[in-house]
């Protein structure tokens, strides 16, 4: 039976395959009561979903994903930094996402014309068409694909050769907040700064370490409850382990899907999440 609480989903506003409303509408179907919308560094699809939250008695709550910059040192790498019960009319709030916006635009535009250098099929404006805001590297990876057939087996080859970090299509964004700005952002416009799914970064990284820092950071939580096992990217062993480094930390916990809609998604919207009496704790603990 799915969670009745899912605290971590994406709409077309970002890199999710869903519109913000069938994403409403397919939490609605699975018993999903409370859904946070965490687009990467965008709100563009909250209004649309507290709209239909509403009519379907969902609560929605006002969430953000923050993309950071790396900083080796302290396993900060590829970090995602999640914004809870954000303020959406905070201007500073507001105007840092415009700047990251431009940031990304650019950064999607330089990869698209590498990928045009290396002979691939694959025209900017189409790949910025197919998302209501600024394309993220799935939507890319979608075309090159669609257009270019039998070059590659499967999407998951184009980030391995050439989107992954440090590969060859892979360009650094100008504008980037690091994870202690993003955490002072979210807070400033009244939010709860939370570390994302801490044991997904890779090798590189150790999920424990990145939590210590993001606590030394000034962030309030951390996503404990995240389906790593389903998504490819680690064991759920790794659970446990960070929810018990936040008790020693006295770190809010956390949990979500990180739903995208893709096709090949083995996860759906409340199979990962918390439980009504966590979320209370959660809400009230922010109050």
């Amino acid at each position: 039976m799915p969670y009745p609480v899912d605290l971590h989903s994406h709409t077309t506003a970002s890199d999710g395959l869903y519109t913000p409303t069938q994403v409403v509408e397919r939490a609605a179907q699975r018993g999903v009561q409370v859904l946070a919308i965490s687009d990467h560094d965008t709100i563009d699809g909250l209004a649309e979903a507290q709209t239909v939250g509403q009519r379907l008695g969902i609560e929605i709550i006002p969430a953000i994903e923050f993309s950071t910059r790396i900083e080796q040192a302290k396993h900060f790498i590829g970090t995602h930094l999640l914004g809870y019960f954000i303020n959406p009319t905070s201007p500073i709030l507001q105007e840092t996402i415009a700047k990251v916006k431009q940031g990304r635009i650019d950064q999607k535009t330089k990869q698209i014309e590498l990928l045009q250098s290396f002979g691939f099929d694959i025209p900017v404006a189409e790949v910025f068409a197919t998302a209501d805001g600024v394309p993220g590297r799935p939507h890319i990876a979608a075309i090159l694909m669609e257009r270019n057939p039998g070059k590659f087996a499967t999407i998951q080859q184009i980030f391995d050769e050439y989107l992954a970090v440090g590969k060859k299509a892979h360009t650094v964004r100008q504008f980037v907040l690091t994870v202690g700005e993003a955490i002072a952002l979210v807070k400033q416009s009244g939010g709860v700064p939370v570390l994302a799914h801490p044991a997904a970064y890779g090798s590189n990284v150790d999920p424990i370490v990145a939590v210590q820092n993001a606590h030394a950071e000034g962030a309030a939580g951390v996503e404990v409850f995240y389906p790593y096992q389903l998504r490819q990217r680690n064991s759920d062993d790794w659970i446990p382990r960070i929810e018990q480094v936040a008790a020693e930390l006295n770190l809010l916990k956390t949990g979500g899907t990180d739903f995208h809609g893709r096709p090949n998604e083995k996860v759906d919207l409340g199979d990962m999440g918390l439980t009504h009496h966590q979320f209370a704790t959660f809400k009230q603990s922010w109050q």
